[in-house]
């Protein structure tokens, strides 16, 4: 925020939430995101000022993950989240469950305050086991826990349950 006034460069080796270079173009300013060997700048001219706008908060991954997993393990169940946070940066878990079998469904994607949502519905799926790559970690990292509890509920090669 104090590079609006005075300008800033911000150079990652690892890709990290962008969370505030989407909510200050929505409210007007001009940042640059370059990629460059591997790297992530993002720079922001400095003497910029902000434009208020209406802006709907998205529900948070992190939360809704728990009933969506909850949906996943147990049978007959289905279940709606509305508004998700779909920014490719956070939505690691759900790649993940889907690689693991899980009947994901995302409808009405919109774009609110420069950040995808959608509507995500969950229904009883038999998991398996999947390697996770560890470039994905940045983006499911708050959840981890919830992965934890479909992993132990997956089902292994040989199609029993694993529930130890």
């Amino acid at each position: 925020m104090a590079g609006l006034g005075a300008g800033v460069e911000v150079i990652e080796t690892d890709p990290t939430r962008d969370h505030t270079e989407r909510m200050l173009r929505a409210f007007g300013a001009q940042l640059e995101t370059i990629d460059r060997d591997g790297e992530r700048a993002v720079r922001l001219e400095g003497g910029q000022s902000l434009t208020g706008t209406a802006v709907r908060v998205p529900g948070d991954p992190s939360s809704a993950a728990f009933p969506l997993v909850a949906a996943l393990i147990t049978p007959g169940s289905e279940v709606t989240v509305e508004g998700v946070l779909l920014n490719p940066l956070r939505s690691g878990l759900f790649q993940t469950l889907q690689e693991m079998g899980a009947d994901l469904v995302v409808t009405n994607r919109r774009e609110d305050g420069g950040e995808p949502v959608g509507d995500i519905t969950a229904r009883h799926s038999s998991l398996k086991g999947v390697d996770v790559p560890a470039a994905r970690a940045p983006s499911m990292i708050d959840e981890y826990p919830i992965l934890a509890v479909a992993g132990r509920l997956r089902r292994g090669p040989d199609g029993d349950a694993r529930r130890r």
